[in-house]
């Protein structure tokens, strides 16, 4: 799964990774520990042009009674996402990217569970396949949500968990972002594991498992007192 992120990079980074601009006077600001229900950047296709959005994180689907559904849909398994009811709607034509700059998973030990921050050799930004939704609440703003798809962990990250982020190329935006491919055999091709070369982990600390702590020590080495 994926329930923490770091999202560090610019809003210029984001412009020239992405070929898209900001929605009107949004400017992203850097967060080491990005947890569900925050406000966080998603891009969009927006007609002829591509939209970086505030979302929240854990989508909402339209038919829901409550805000608080959002909270258990913060992920979608790649493998149902034609065959869950709040997940086939969006799938069709409301699929969106989330930029991360990398992500945190927990390993399970006989000692409790191991914060580890997880990135890309290739590129410091990482994009995850995902999918949004807009919600209308009786008598209030429309909300607009995301998840972020899964898939299951190639054989480095397996040592942690079984299940990553969806992620895809530079090249296969296009295709993931158009509302009018719908096709969810092809799409579905998409949301493979990222390759086991590209992928490096380290062992980070336990200030991280608090979703209230920030700042840029969270994805710093862990260093125990004989380091």
């Amino acid at each position: 799964m994926c329930g923490r992120y770091v999202l560090k990079a610019t809003l210029q980074e984001l412009e020239r990774k992405y070929g898209a601009v900001p929605e009107g006077a949004y400017k992203p600001e850097p967060n080491y520990n990005v947890a569900p229900s925050l406000q966080m950047p998603v891009v969009v296709e927006d007609g002829e042009k591509r939209l970086i959005a505030p979302f929240r994180w854990g989508l909402i689907p339209f038919w829901a009674d409550s805000i608080n559904t959002g909270y258990s849909m913060i992920n979608a398994r790649a493998e149902s996402l034609s065959k869950k009811r709040s997940f086939s709607k969006p799938f069709k034509s409301q699929r969106c990217v989330v930029p991360a700059n990398g992500f945190y998973e927990w390993k399970k030990t006989s000692a409790g569970k191991i914060p580890h921050y997880i990135t890309l050799k290739s590129s410091p930004i990482m994009t995850f396949a995902g999918l949004y939704e807009e919600w209308k609440p009786k008598d209030e703003e429309p909300i607009k949500s995301f998840t972020i798809i899964t898939t299951r962990a190639n054989k480095t990250v397996e040592e942690l968990h079984d299940r990553m982020p969806a992620i895809l190329l530079d090249e296969e935006l296009e295709t993931w972002l158009d509302p009018q491919n719908s096709n969810p055999d092809f799409l579905e091709d998409l949301l493979r594991p990222w390759p086991d070369d590209d992928i490096r982990f380290y062992r980070v600390g336990q200030e991280v498992n608090n979703a209230r702590n920030s700042g840029e020590q969270l994805i710093e080495p862990y260093r125990d007192l004989f380091s």
